[in-house]
């Protein structure tokens, strides 16, 4: 049973939420636990989820509040996902990034110096370290005075390397180059599929339980990402799977703001159990260093 505290105001305090804004990524990271290394697409325009995400702000407040995908900087309505979640009073949103884009959308710096927002770039390939770097160089406005610091001693979030200058716009970059074995498998057929493992045994390995990773998907609150995508990828990969288990894939149920009144105690009462969908991840959770593909040479955002 998880203990949350509550605002003055009654509002429910979530240590960290995950805003999960696109299914599309320009990187094909072997492993990559929201599946982003297949073609999958998808994302989630701010307009068409604003007015449901107001009214969660009158519910729920977030301590840590993540901007995440796929790439979130290819969404194309990034920025406005930043000030509307500081309209809300979810403070400082941290977009976390590979990176490849941060110097290619207009009005990113401003908008993070408006929200006091701040990035974290995951460096999933140490070759690719250089052009990252050079990349958050020329984020900055070129009259910044960028101060880099490296070394996870010296940074202020253990990362490998940071950057921040006199608007106190930072960018932190972490060494992520090894990955769990993710959901997806390959059958001997070639098919995609899903590992079917006893739920008690991937739930004792599981990241998302550890770390209490919830996920926000278009506009509901679900306990970990993979139970919230498993749909979409299904739709979209037609994973070899029996009736039953695409029956189970959907049959989790996510808490919608119109429920939020009368199911929200319980909701929250089991969103760190075991559910019957974790027999769909792997129960092994060896690293492993990421095989180096190419990028994506199209990316789909529809």
């Amino acid at each position: 049973m998880s203990t949350y505290q509550f605002t003055p105001d009654g509002r429910r305090i979530i240590p960290k939420l995950e805003f999960y804004i696109t299914n599309v990524c320009n990187l094909t990271c072997q492993g990559c636990n929201r599946f982003n290394d297949m073609h999958f697409r998808g994302w989630q325009k701010w307009d068409d989820y604003a007015d449901i995400i107001a009214e969660w702000g009158k519910k729920i407040t977030v301590d840590h509040t993540v901007i995440m995908g796929g790439e979130p900087l290819l969404n194309p309505t990034i920025c406005d996902w930043l000030v509307g979640l500081r309209k809300i009073g979810m403070y400082g949103p941290q977009i976390m990034s590979n990176g490849t884009y941060i110097d290619r959308v207009p009005g990113l710096y401003e908008t993070l110096r408006e929200t006091h927002s701040w990035i974290g770039v995951s460096l999933h390939h140490l070759n690719d370290a250089d052009e990252i770097y050079q990349r958050i160089r020329n984020f900055y406005p070129a009259a910044s005075r960028v101060i880099e610091v490296e070394g996870s001693e010296n940074t202020r979030s253990g990362s490998i390397r940071s950057f921040c200058d006199q608007n106190n716009i930072w960018v932190e970059v972490w060494n992520q180059t090894n990955f769990v074995k993710n959901a997806v498998r390959y059958n001997t057929a070639g098919r995609a599929t899903l590992h079917n493992n006893t739920p008690e045994s991937a739930f004792v390995t599981c990241a998302f339980a550890h770390n209490k990773n919830y996920h926000f998907i278009r506009g509901k609150l679900y306990r970990c990402g993979p139970v919230g995508l498993f749909p979409d990828l299904d739709d979209q990969f037609d994973l070899d799977l029996s009736p039953e288990d695409k029956q189970l894939i959907r049959a989790y149920q996510p808490l919608s703001i119109d429920e939020y009144d009368h199911k929200n105690q319980e909701f929250f009462d089991h969103i760190d159990d075991m559910i019957p969908q974790c027999k769909f991840c792997s129960n092994d959770d060896t690293k492993h260093p990421l095989e180096f593909r190419p990028k994506k040479s199209r990316i789909n955002l529809d």
